[in-house]
């Protein structure tokens, strides 16, 4: 369970103030699909990264599990986000000098052995798709390639919530529905919380669940 309780954030420019959150509250239930729509500026992108841990925030609390993350010290929200939390970006962030499996592997390094890390590498490889491409470099593959990639890395910890920053912004619109469509099936087979940023209402509404942010707050 996600639970977003008042949160408010800003920056100081100058001597200017810019509010990005104000008063933001959200629950979303373990097991459900959300997206988050609202256009560039909105504040969707820092609310994701705040309930996800990345970026502080001036009031307010954020609970996963019950557990109120903001109190946690760096060390142990460091943790936390592996054990609970996959990222998915629209990026991909991929290491270009890694091959599909080596960067799958990454987020198990300091936890397993590096037989079980390759074992629970290859098998997220699989569920998305890409054992065949494991031994290629970014480079080599399509976007709609390396979104997957990504996907299998954000699901290699087995999280219980995965976090979505516009998965299929740099993608066509054929790859994006094939990302959409394997982020559902997860979703069912898994039983993962999913928390979508998007700008496309057309995948937005595919989610159980659309909420809308405005001028950071949400109106719907």
């Amino acid at each position: 369970m996600i639970e977003v309780k008042g949160i408010s954030k800003s920056y100081q420019v100058g001597e200017e103030s810019i509010c990005v959150l104000n008063n933001v509250s959200l629950h979303i239930e373990a097991g459900s699909y959300a997206s988050i729509v609202g256009p560039s500026g909105s504040g969707k992108s820092t609310l994701m990264h705040i309930v996800g841990g990345l970026e502080t925030f001036n009031d307010g609390e954020v609970r996963i599990d019950g557990e109120e993350i903001n109190k946690l010290n760096d060390a142990r929200l460091s943790t936390f986000r592996k054990e609970k939390i996959g990222f998915i970006f629209q990026q991909f962030q991929l290491l270009s000098t890694a091959t599909a499996l080596e960067n799958v592997m990454m987020p198990l390094l300091s936890f397993f052995s590096s037989k079980d890390v390759k074992y629970r590498a290859e098998e997220a490889l699989q569920k998305v798709g890409l054992s065949h491409r494991k031994h290629h470099l970014p480079s080599r593959m399509s976007g709609g390639e390396q979104q997957r990639v990504a996907i299998a890395r954000a699901l290699v910890t087995n999280p219980r919530i995965l976090l979505a920053d516009e998965p299929t912004g740099n993608l066509d619109s054929d790859t994006g529905n094939s990302i959409i469509k394997l982020m559902e099936e997860i979703h069912d087979l898994e039983n993962v919380t999913i928390m979508m940023i998007t700008h496309d209402m057309s995948i937005a509404e595919r989610a159980d669940r659309v909420v809308k942010i405005l001028d950071g707050r949400i109106v719907s």
